[in-house]
């Protein structure tokens, strides 16, 4: 009797330390997730889908991220090197953020979020994901045109210009027209109808100069209410003629400088159409053009591109030359603004200093002919083989 006491007590006391123990165990569990208040937060959704842009902006980073049910705000992070921790960044009710604290281009940057609805309450964080800037100072923003002769298609797509609303037009040579969007690519009207329409150019009064070919006046100048004021210019090589119409500019005084390619010269007109100045030849030496296309004033001088000589001739307000600078590939039209030029290169737009110092290049192209820049510094290209009018931002 005595043994089998014993083991129904053994039996008995080993129960009730095991049930004692675990009671005991989840008083503790109990008691400690009292103390320190911990809040269940798992029914707070984690965010999804973070992305930090790679390489899409010059100076800064696009950090993204699905909206989640019940998030009222989110806390995002970013790594920092000196700590080795992820330090919080922003908090903020959005779910795009772009960071322009960037140290270094071309350097990978760290992040990752969570949902923080109140001080304590939080979700578990995003996977994590890295961005890096480009260094360049443009981004692709927007690209517009296909192939044909609808209202928003081009045959093909030679010279571009912008006005001071910032709208787009687009000389389309081979449809005989030039036609008109506003900055987002929206068509708006056929702006001007001439046969081998070339490039536009905007006076600082709204007036406006329109280029053709093949015509009995190949320089027209129009009032903002379209209305031909006068025009000039035939078929020939002569004082009154041209052989073709390329890229025009206006002087600081609004004097109109004409490319003619074919008779590889630049002509100067005042706005009556009297001539003022005519220089240049078909040659290689200094002074000399073969088939030159592209013309802007800069800076009180006249540059001017030369594309078969795959160079740039600078000129000053007289048509003295001044000096040259070659390049690898033809250049065309080019544009200024501040202190740079902006000049479409075939496959790229580049921008360089007044000394031909390259200094960026944007965007990569089938054939980059034409070139425009918007009142917030956009830079607008054509792709003539690709049918495209192609929008550069800063960012």
């Amino acid at each position: 009797m005595l043994k089998t006491l014993s083991f129904f007590g053994l039996l008995c006391l080993i129960l009730s330390v095991c049930t004692f123990s675990s009671c005991e165990k989840d008083a503790q569990i109990k008691t400690v997730r009292d103390t320190i208040k911990v809040i269940d937060t798992l029914d707070i959704d984690r965010p999804i889908n973070l992305r930090a842009s790679k390489g899409i902006y010059g100076s800064k980073i696009t950090i993204s991220w699905t909206p989640m049910p019940l998030a009222q705000k989110y806390q995002l992070y970013k790594f920092n090197e000196i700590s080795q921790k992820y330090i919080l960044l922003k908090e903020l009710s959005d779910t795009t953020f772009d960071d322009a604290a960037i140290s270094k281009s071309l350097t990978k940057n760290f992040y990752k979020v969570r949902t923080a609805n109140t001080a304590t309450s939080f979700s578990r964080f995003s996977d994590a994901d890295f961005g890096y800037t480009s260094g360049l100072t443009y981004y692709q923003a927007l690209s517009f045109g296909s192939e044909g002769t609808g209202p928003s298609q081009f045959n093909f797509n030679m010279h571009v210009e912008a006005d001071k609303a910032n709208n787009i037009y687009v000389s389309d040579e081979g449809a005989n027209r030039v036609l008109k969007f506003d900055q987002t690519g929206k068509f708006l009207e056929q702006f001007y109808s001439g046969s081998g329409a070339r490039a536009i150019v905007f006076f600082s009064n709204g007036n406006y100069i329109a280029t053709r070919t093949q015509s009995s006046s190949y320089i027209q100048i129009y009032n903002a209410n379209k209305q031909l004021i006068r025009e000039w210019g035939t078929y020939g090589a002569g004082d009154s003629n041209f052989g073709n119409v390329e890229e025009i500019a206006l002087d600081d005084e609004q004097n109109i400088w004409i490319v003619d390619g074919v008779n590889h010269r630049i002509k100067k007109y005042d706005q009556n159409g009297n001539l003022l100045l005519k220089f240049g030849k078909q040659g290689s030496a200094n002074g000399d053009f073969d088939a030159p296309f592209g013309i802007c004033y800069f800076k009180n001088k006249i540059y001017v591109s030369d594309t078969r000589n795959s160079r740039v001739q600078v000129f000053d307000k007289s048509g003295k030359y001044l000096k040259t600078w070659t390049s690898k590939n033809s250049y065309y039209a080019i544009k200024a603004k501040g202190d740079n030029l902006y000049i479409a290169a075939g496959g790229s737009l580049i921008k360089t200093d007044e000394n031909g110092d390259v200094q960026e290049k944007i965007g990569q192209f089938q054939q980059a002919v034409g070139v425009a820049l918007g009142v917030n510094d956009e830079v607008i290209a054509c792709d003539v083989y690709a049918r495209k009018i192609v929008i550069f931002k800063k960012g």
